[in-house]
């Protein structure tokens, strides 16, 4: 392996001769299966070259970042002259370290020092009695971690405990979001993933058992915002704009069209793979993570010829199986965040002004438009995969075309009876009545349904 970006014979025998070399040539390997550049390996052969030299490794104890540190001043000391700049010593400094710290992971090395949460014991025993027994996906699993992360390190910096906690304190803790307000949708899921987690802390008795129920969440109203998409015209305006030979726009373009056309979330386009597409059949497989299950779509013409020359002319080739990857190396699948700048990007590039810029605006107006055009309700939630209708409920707040049918309807017959009849006045019943009616409602129906 060496040999591929060694030439002359002094130097290559420097690289067999030095510590770890199989350990080094497996690393490389797995460079070039990534998808990582002949010239950025070569580097990183010369890289290691120097960081062996710097660090007893011959040992297996585990390696820290501080020693990463110190090896890369160590190693600039002896090779810097005295006029070396020094953005080019911090850079060469960086290099090191980067270089070394993916290598000694690699190798499951590497000394990891994320700063613990405190009362780490208590949640994680929450989190896996979410998952084993409540059942949740992993996506809602991590934001519940994320969320109480945030709390408990808070309560610890006040010199707070979970046995202590007190409503004054939780109240203080929301308190102090005021200088970055949250919206009341946020405060809401905060004050969720507390109550779930002080209802488990308080069958558990590490809480007071009445916590839970003090922790009180902001009203939300169903269906107080309208969806809030671009336009269809807009969605049109943006997928012409990605006709071009850019890798980044044959690569844009199919994401969006999956987004736009199929109405998919962004986590669903996240976990579509190479697998997922039957392109004998024209089919392609979608996994629902809120419902467990996999919906199959007829593959349009459109969608399929971009995926096409997108695998074709700009997927880098890769051992991962995901079906997007990006552009630079090292090669990997993109994350939700990446898809979220790519969407963002594009539709303020067109000078839209929208309330959110997200990939999910594009599921809203996939929806929208297949209202405009007709569909029933129960037919556009089967489309996006809502399990129920109360989901796609929403959207009959833009149902123009119903609307326009309500404000047409003639009502000057219901004026006129108005005019005619002005002392008309709710029937209404006599005391007797309405004892009877208490009576009834007293009646034990014990178990008829």
């Amino acid at each position: 392996m060496f040999e591929h970006y060694v030439k002359r014979t002094w130097n290559l025998e420097r690289h067999l001769r030095a510590p770890l070399a199989q350990e080094r040539e497996s690393f490389l390997v797995h460079l070039r299966e990534q998808g990582r550049s002949f010239g950025r390996v070569r580097t990183i052969n010369t890289r290691l070259l120097a960081i062996v030299n710097s660090i007893d490794l011959r040992d297996q104890r585990m390696v820290s970042e501080a020693d990463l540190v110190a090896a890369a001043d160590t190693w600039l000391a002896r090779r810097t002259q005295p006029a070396t700049r020094a953005r080019s010593v911090r850079g060469a400094r960086t290099d090191f370290v980067s270089v070394a710290s993916e290598w000694l992971r690699f190798l499951r090395r590497l000394e990891e020092t994320d700063a613990p949460v405190p009362f780490a014991e208590q949640l994680e025993a929450f989190l896996r009695y979410l998952r084993e027994e409540r059942g949740l996906t992993e996506t809602t699993i991590l934001w519940r971690r994320h969320s109480l992360g945030y709390f408990f390190r808070w309560l610890s910096s006040q010199g707070g405990s979970i046995q202590t906690v007190s409503p004054q304190q939780i109240t203080s803790y929301f308190s102090i979001r005021r200088a970055r307000p949250w919206k009341r949708a946020t405060v809401r899921f905060h004050v969720f993933s507390l109550r779930s987690f002080f209802a488990y802390a308080a069958s558990r008795k590490w809480c007071d058992a009445s916590l839970a129920a003090t922790i009180q969440a902001p009203r939300l109203y169903a269906f107080e915002h309208l969806p809030q998409g671009p336009a269809w015209s807009d969605v049109q305006r943006l997928i012409a704009s990605l006709t071009g030979n850019d890798p980044t726009q044959v690569r844009d373009r199919a994401v969006v069209l999956l987004l736009a056309l199929y109405g998919f979330r962004i986590g669903e386009v996240c976990q579509l793979t190479l697998d997922d597409f039957d392109w004998v059949a024209e089919r392609i497989r979608v996994r629902r993570s809120k419902q467990r299950r996999t919906h199959d779509y007829p593959l349009t013409a459109e969608v399929g010829e971009a995926i096409l020359r997108y695998l074709k002319e700009v997927r880098p080739r890769s051992v991962h199986r995901a079906l997007f990857l990006t552009l630079n190396t090292p090669y990997h699948p993109l994350s939700a965040a990446g898809f979220g700048t790519i969407i963002r990007t594009h539709l303020k590039a067109l000078g839209l002004e929208l309330p959110h810029y997200g990939p999910h605006v594009l599921r809203h107006a996939c929806a929208t438009h297949l209202l405009s055009e007709g569909f029933s309700l129960k037919e556009i939630g089967d489309h996006l995969g809502h399990r129920s209708a109360a989901a796609t409920r929403i959207y009959a707040k833009v149902d123009t075309r119903s609307l326009r049918e309500v404000a047409d309807l003639d009502l000057s017959d219901l004026a006129e009876d108005a005019q005619r009849h002005p002392q008309m006045e709710l029937a209404t019943l006599p005391d007797s009545c309405l004892l009877a009616l208490r009576e009834v409602a007293g009646v034990n129906l014990g178990g008829l349904q």
